[in-house]
């Protein structure tokens, strides 16, 4: 007789516990993955090492001068370069939408989005991949992928917008799958190019995919409730 008036008083929308699942979900997996690649000295470190040379290998045998070429330019996707334009057209949209919660909603997912890799490299400290010849030159190290960690976060930021100002069910549902199938490029071509190990990229897309979704969550209570959070 009472769970209609215990659910009324949850606070936030179901989007809202939504993206607070997601985050902490991939936040979750993030741990496994430092876990198999650092922790366990004996099994799982074997374990993550066998998939990483099992994907790279995978990856290998499609290579060919013009695909090369290809995967090269996609992977500009996930590059600070790329973002950083994508992100001035967001922050145009948004100051055109005079949404001032919005613009340090921005602010702060790119600004993770850029520190984020930065300091967790040199923390973990792991070498590029000797799995595969590398394709393009690269200097710093790998774990976590600096491409996935800011494809994930800046794209599923940018469709959280577009899907926030939209307000349909389906442009939300396009927005999200049309992010997805950017980083997931992001995340192919650079395991194809060789310059990251599997457990690399999918540390990256777990742990940016988290920040995006945690500082949603956390805006998201201060949004008006109007459409989409």
């Amino acid at each position: 007789m009472n769970t209609p008036r215990i659910i009324a008083k949850v606070p936030g929308s179901p989007r809202l516990w939504l993206m607070l699942f997601a985050a902490s979900l991939l936040a979750y997996f993030f741990v496994e993955i430092i876990d198999a690649v650092f922790t366990d000295p004996l099994e799982g470190d074997m374990e993550s090492r066998e998939f990483d040379a099992a994907v790279a290998q995978f990856f290998m045998q499609f290579r060919s001068a013009r695909l090369t070429q290809i995967a090269i330019d996609l992977t500009a996707l996930g590059s600070v370069s790329v973002i950083s334009v994508f992100g001035i057209l967001a922050y145009a949209l948004v100051v055109g939408r005079r949404d001032v919660l919005g613009f340090f909603h921005l602010g702060v997912v790119l600004f993770g989005a850029l520190v984020w890799p930065v300091l967790l490299k040199p923390y973990f400290g792991r070498d590029r991949p000797d799995l595969a010849e590398l394709v393009v030159t690269v200097g710093d190290m790998s774990f976590p992928s600096g491409h996935a960690f800011g494809a994930a976060a800046a794209y599923a930021t940018f469709a959280f917008f577009c899907a926030r100002y939209i307000h349909a069910h389906a442009a939300e549902i396009f927005c999200y799958l049309f992010a997805f199938a950017l980083v997931s490029v992001v995340a192919i071509t650079r395991i194809y190019l060789g310059v990251h190990y599997a457990t690399d990229v999918l540390a990256g897309l777990t742990a940016g995919g988290a920040w995006a979704f945690f500082v949603a969550a956390g805006f998201s209570m201060f949004y008006k409730k109007t459409g989409v959070p």
